[in-house]
């Protein structure tokens, strides 16, 4: 598993409306945010003003997990027929099998040694 960890650097300023050269107050955060669905909180108390703000990281579509590494594309094709997961698997339609889904699952009683399928429930 890849454990790479990626510093967030943010920084926020305060100014005066709408003099917008005078500085209320600033902020700066430096550290590791997981990407999550959930928004985490963070504070800033400072001399003339606190800061709440809520920051949340995700990961850009078909990509998973708490390093945006694992890559999931649904697809319904000759390379496979799947869904994605909550953290990327694949998760097999109806009737297909293997790693990529790409085996069609037979009819029942199709001969094992003998018989294929291209679709599933078939039985050549």
């Amino acid at each position: 598993m890849n454990n790479v960890r990626l510093a967030i650097p943010l920084a926020l300023a305060v100014r005066q409306y709408p003099n917008s050269e005078r500085l209320i107050e600033e902020a700066s955060f430096s550290g590791v945010i997981l990407p999550s669905p959930e928004w985490k909180t963070l504070d800033h108390i400072g001399r003339n003003a606190r800061i709440t703000y809520r920051v949340r990281v995700q990961c850009a579509a078909t990509y998973y997990n708490t390093t945006c590494t694992t890559f999931c594309r649904p697809r319904n094709d000759q390379f496979g027929h799947y869904t994605c997961g909550p953290q990327g698997e694949k998760i097999c339609l109806n009737g297909w099998t293997g790693d990529n889904c790409e085996k069609a699952i037979c009819k029942p009683g199709c001969d094992p040694v003998h018989g294929t399928c291209q679709q599933p429930g078939e039985c050549e």
